[in-house]
């Protein structure tokens, strides 16, 4: 059966009772599989699968996906030494169901590494425990990422070329910090940004010298950093692949793509409860840079002053913050950066938390929507995917939680 085919069969079977397939695929270094566990009885592995688990995903940047799992270890196959499962051990964690065609679909949710194993021995039962941490963990010290030496970009670099050196950069034992290839958003090219002096830059390049510290810093420091010149979204995607997106046009959320439709009464709709954050409310952001040599300071503001929005200036008075954002060295990355944190503002004034059964294909940074028919003429709700988190069993609930976006705001000023 086509991918088209089965994926259709699979988002029809959702609201039916399926069985549910979870799979974790130890990897090689080139990135095959080296072996499978899995819940399929004809695995010979299989008996030291134990459905216990779960998966935690969050939009941010850094890291984002997160796991745990136990398998059962009688013969010691699963021990974390070096004749086992051993320092940069890659696993795929895969999600999906046994189709009603017979078929097994799973849909890939991260590549993970190996963090904190927990061995318990009793007298009827021998298992280890594994935290699975997605790959920024390769880049921020915990696991690997610690600069040898002070780590500098001269001004005027492309922002994503010393990323990508340092994602190949070989770790000593032949093999380089990650074999994937990065995506990099083209959303800045052929883009400038404003100096305090007036003057513009590409902004696909380092508008300053980026300077980090070898005591403390990190390969994660360095990414951040350069993400940071552009306000960029940056992390692993569930492919494993390192992903630079830009939050500029992450403003308006109502153009993206719509993971799932719930209705209130449908078997996959468990409930949703609504927290109104007032006291996170602000409808005016004033971020400010670095001083620069010739004693200019970058800046940006935010106001809203949109007429749809209950938050607005005019309805609830003008409520300021003011960020300092070092490093900063444009009025354009201030600017970005305040509308960035106005919108979000205002979202984060109706946070959602929705218990559904469980879904497998829903991204981050995705809408779902819920028609709710207990309501006067079915208003459709739409919040945005902030982060959800799921059990890997086969039976339990899953948790998304979401911000409203039906009161976001979709005008404002700028200075």
């Amino acid at each position: 059966m086509a991918g088209a085919d089965s994926f259709q069969l699979y988002i029809d079977s959702l609201r039916k009772p399926f069985l549910k397939l979870t799979r974790l695929r130890f990897l090689n270094p080139d990135g095959s599989t080296a072996f499978a566990l899995d819940n399929d009885w004809k695995n010979r592995r299989s008996g030291a699968f134990i459905a216990d688990g779960s998966i935690q995903v969050n939009l941010q940047n850094g890291q984002r996906r997160t796991a745990n799992i136990r398998l059962s270890n009688v013969d010691g196959t699963y021990d974390y030494n070096v004749n086992h499962l051993w320092f940069g051990q890659e696993v795929a964690l895969d999600e999906g169901m046994l189709l009603p065609n017979g078929e097994e679909f799973y849909i890939q949710q991260g590549i993970f590494l190996l963090d904190t194993p927990t061995e318990t021995f009793l007298p009827e039962e021998r298992t280890i425990r594994y935290n699975l941490v997605d790959k920024w963990s390769n880049l921020d010290g915990s696991l690997y990422g610690n600069l040898e030496s002070t780590y500098e970009v001269p001004v005027g670099t492309n922002i994503y070329e010393p990323i990508s050196s340092l994602l190949n950069e070989d770790k000593g034992n032949g093999q380089v910090l990650d074999r994937v290839d990065p995506f990099y958003t083209d959303y800045y090219n052929n883009l400038n940004q404003e100096l305090p002096d007036g003057t513009s830059v590409a902004m696909n390049q380092t508008a300053y010298t980026l300077r980090i510290d070898s005591e403390s810093g990190t390969i994660a420091d360095v990414v951040l950093g350069l993400a940071g010149m552009v306000n960029a979204w940056v992390g692993y995607d569930r492919t494993g692949a390192l992903r630079i997106d830009p939050s500029q046009d992450d403003i308006l959320d109502s153009d993206k793509p719509i993971a799932w439709r719930f209705r209130v009464g449908d078997v996959l709709f468990l409930g949703a409860s609504y927290t109104i954050k007032n006291t996170d409310v602000y409808n005016d952001y004033i971020v400010t840079g670095e001083q620069m040599d010739d004693y200019t300071q970058p800046s940006g503001r935010a106001t809203n002053t949109d007429p749809k929005s209950s938050t607005n200036i005019q309805t609830i008075g003008r409520k300021t913050l003011r960020v300092h954002q070092p490093g900063f060295a444009t009025n354009t990355q201030c600017g970005d950066l305040a509308v960035w944190k106005l919108k979000r503002s205002s979202a984060l004034q109706k946070a959602v938390s929705l218990s559904c059964g469980q879904i497998f294909h829903i991204n981050e940074n995705e809408l779902v929507e819920i028609v709710r028919t207990d309501k006067p003429n079915s208003p459709v709700e739409r919040h945005l995917i902030m982060g959800f988190s799921r059990p890997l069993t086969g039976t339990g609930e899953m948790t998304i939680d979401a911000v409203s976006i039906n009161d976001l705001i979709e005008t404002f000023t700028t200075e």
